[in-house]
């Protein structure tokens, strides 16, 4: 059985899509664990209606303690063999579940990844990111945790599109203390547990675009800042395990942290005195990390020589 986890918080005009394209899934042998942070509007109503018309629906109805919880209490909760998570406003495709289980039966992996596409709040794709279909192809942990450190990354850092064996989730979960970036922690405890991955390349999963949300760019300051301790963590799980891979990661983790500040400076410059002075707060630990690490970027054959340059007057 697969268990399907989807934290639901103030979604209401974009939830039904999401609970019919799973309820919907060519694969039957589902539960369907939604679980309502407290969400203000008709979320819960709409959970329980899903609920009542389908017995593979479950919800957990919680005060609001944020996505990393709902996604913990959903693990928590799940009885099934594989684990998949899905945000609440985007959807599946029909035969998203299946094709990923079917993946993972033929390569004996623990972990299946598939593609996305995007779209827009008119639910139009984005034709400029259409995702490429190919043959199925099946990762080392090595080639796994290269790709996690690709710039862009070629393994999306997202718990969305992937199915995980439970026994590669045991003892882990999101954590509730950041802001940002929870995924990214998440993936990387979840990585010392998986020998092998197989990509679907398929654009099995719909990526709602939304003007304002967390992924993109209504991130505050302190959310920023949050992420760069989960990325020094994967760049150091990944380095840990495979040496080799230092300066690709490092190029990664420096590109990811100087995109990060880059955005903090922006959105500092906006703010009031009393809230801009945090923020430059935050920018001086931020600056503080990015100089720590510039100094081995320096030397890394991976970075283009002016960017290394750049590293070396920051």
């Amino acid at each position: 059985m697969i268990s399907i986890i989807v934290p639901i918080y103030n979604v209401e005009k974009y939830l039904p899509k999401c609970l019919d394209s799973l309820i919907h899934q060519t694969c039957r042998d589902l539960e369907i664990i939604l679980v309502d942070d407290g969400s203000p509007d008709r979320c819960p109503e709409i959970c329980d209606s899903y609920a009542a018309l389908d017995a593979r629906v479950r919800v957990i109805h919680q005060k609001n303690s944020g996505v990393s919880a709902a996604r913990n209490a959903g693990l928590a909760s799940a009885r099934g063999e594989w684990i998949g998570f899905m945000d609440p406003d985007d959807w599946a495709d029909p035969t998203m579940y299946e094709k990923l289980l079917q993946a993972i039966r033929q390569s004996g992996a623990s972990l299946a990844i598939c593609g996305y596409n995007y779209y827009d709040e008119s639910y139009h794709v984005d034709a400029q990111r259409i995702y490429p279909v190919r043959e199925n192809e099946l990762l080392d942990r090595r080639e796994l945790l290269k790709r996690l450190s690709d710039m862009p990354p070629t393994v999306r850092h997202g718990a969305v599109n992937k199915l995980f064996h439970a026994s590669a989730l045991k003892g882990i979960s999101f954590p509730e203390n950041l802001r940002s970036s929870e995924d990214v922690a998440f993936l990387t405890a979840c990585m010392k547990n998986v020998q092998q991955a197989v990509i679907v390349h398929q654009p099995l999963y719909q990526n709602l675009v939304r003007k304002g949300s967390a992924t993109h760019g209504a991130l505050k300051t302190g959310s920023l800042a949050d992420s760069f301790q989960a990325h020094k963590d994967m760049y150091e799980m990944i380095i840990a395990a495979y040496p080799d891979l230092k300066d690709h990661s490092l190029a990664f983790l420096m590109d990811v942290c100087l995109l990060k500040y880059t955005e903090t400076k922006g959105k500092a410059a906006m703010l009031s005195e009393e809230k801009n002075a945090a923020a430059k707060k935050r920018l001086r630990q931020m600056r503080r990390f990015i100089k720590k690490y510039a100094w081995q970027a320096l030397f890394d054959k991976e970075i283009y020589w002016k960017t290394r340059i750049y590293y070396l007057l920051f």
